[in-house]
């Protein structure tokens, strides 16, 4: 998806965009625009907004001209003025508008990616007038993209269902999978027989949503089937069997006594997620004594969580401490996520402090996630703010807005429109808005980005903030 095609698409959907056709000061505005005349709006705009500086229409205009010049520097100078007369608010109607043209473009792009990326946005934030324009990609030359548009309107168009039913035969695996996730989150419990059936599929990717599909579902018929898969040569589907088998729990076992078994069996993997399910199974077991025993463990990871599912106490705060001086990194970030809760607020947050000062970015950064839950926000925010200047610092910049601290805004505006750091980059810092809850000027002059990556997930971004604003 070319600048240039965007810039058509933007011109010759007036109506998707509810220009303000003969609304007053913009009339001239937009007569230009509707004639290509992007440069001659934007000038005249300008013009405008000199001797009319609340007139809605015309800063809309002016974004919309800027945006039709691929000028990012403008839509985001632009649309943080006319925020700022805004009082701060957004102009969600405009910017949905705008989401809705982006996404529309990226539907006819010739990248699968974009397709996809744009379908699953569209779904998420229930984009109706988008809806036609993704069933057509029922018929792409793409199953991938054909898989997930009938997913996507599985309720909504006639021929979904059957298209859907034939990317579950589909001899590209991703479509499978996509197929397969589809049909466990939208059909559910009526399409158990499909489900089972993928679990033997000779893809790992279909086995692992097949079987996380079946867990979801409590399928009682598919415990001999998730029980073989305990033995899969891919750990994450090992993992799915087992944490499978945990949600259907006794219903579909003889007795707890073989739930313990299976736990055995997956605590003895030597991947620690197929062990972390072994806890889960002990669980839906009620293996009380094999769990305190497990607290001992030696993995701490796998020992903490054991003894935080027999109740916590000293045992979980023995086991959490012990991870927090494992010589791995990761071990140590995870007993930070698990401190608050093997340790109550209190001690958590003495671990935090310590762990603050870890020599790992990542440790540090679990610690003051819970520094500031347990309400140390300046010395969280510390932490934060020095990793902006690092690999980190997306996410740094998402836990400071979620601490309303103005840096992180700040941060993310910036790191979306930054060329230095690549469009890929760019792209999740445009997702990161998302989490941070924020839109910022920069999210909305990364609808003129380069990328069409960028691009779409601004666009997807900016829809579901739009929509959940919360």
């Amino acid at each position: 998806m070319s600048r240039t095609r965007l810039i058509h698409h933007l011109a010759v959907t007036g109506v998707l965009l509810g220009l303000p056709l003969g609304c007053g000061h913009a009339q001239h505005t937009v007569a230009l625009y509707e004639a290509g005349d992007y440069a001659g709006a934007a000038r005249t705009a300008d013009a405008e907004l000199a001797a009319h500086p609340g007139d809605e229409a015309l800063w809309q205009m002016r974004v919309r001209a800027a945006l039709a010049l691929g000028d990012a520097p403008g839509v985001a100078k632009t649309y943080a003025d006319y925020r700022a007369r805004l009082d701060g608010d957004d102009d969600r109607e405009l910017l949905r508008e705008l989401a809705i043209a982006t996404l529309g473009q990226a539907l006819t792009a010739p990248s699968v990616k974009l397709k996809i990326a744009a379908i699953e946005a569209v779904e998420a934030a229930e984009l109706e007038p988008l809806a036609d324009l993704v069933a057509q990609r029922m018929r792409d030359d793409d199953d991938r993209v054909i898989a997930t548009a009938a997913v996507a309107v599985l309720h909504g168009a006639p021929d979904a269902g059957r298209a859907l039913g034939d990317m579950l035969r589909s001899e590209d695996a991703e479509a499978r999978r996509i197929a397969v996730d589809g049909t466990g989150k939208k059909i559910g419990k009526p399409a158990l027989g499909f489900l089972e059936a993928a679990g033997a599929d000779p893809d790992p990717r279909v086995r692992r949503a097949a079987l996380r599909w079946l867990g979801e579902l409590k399928d009682p018929a598919a415990v001999a089937l998730l029980t073989q898969h305990l033995r899969d040569p891919d750990e994450a589907v090992r993992a799915a069997a087992a944490s499978a088998l945990a949600r259907i729990g006794p219903i579909g076992q003889p007795g707890a006594d073989s739930l313990v078994a299976l736990a055995r069996t997956a605590l003895a993997d030597r991947a620690l997620a197929v062990r972390l399910a072994g806890v889960e199974l002990l669980v839906a077991a009620h293996a009380a004594a094999e769990l305190v025993a497990l607290a001992t463990d030696r993995d701490p990871t796998v020992a903490t969580e054991a003894a935080l599912a027999a109740g916590g106490g000293p045992a979980a705060g023995r086991a959490v401490e012990r991870a927090a001086g494992s010589p791995d990194w990761a071990v140590r970030a995870g007993a930070a996520n698990l401190a608050a809760r093997a340790l109550g607020k209190d001690a958590a947050l003495g671990l935090a402090r310590k762990l603050a000062g870890d020599p790992e970015l990542a440790v540090r950064l679990a610690a003051a996630r819970v520094l500031a839950h347990a309400g140390d926000r300046p010395a969280a925010a510390a932490i934060f703010a020095a990793a902006l200047a690092t690999d980190h610092r997306i996410d740094a910049a998402v836990d400071l807005a979620l601490q309303d601290d103005p840096r992180g805004a700040q941060a993310l505006d910036a790191a979306v429109r930054d060329p230095a750091h690549g469009a890929a980059s760019r792209a999740a810092a445009a997702a990161a808005h998302r989490a941070a809850h924020r839109i910022t000027p920069g999210l909305v002059a990364a609808l003129a980005d380069d990328s069409g990556a960028v691009r779409v997930e601004a666009a997807a971004a900016l829809a579901l903030l739009i929509r959940h604003p919360g």
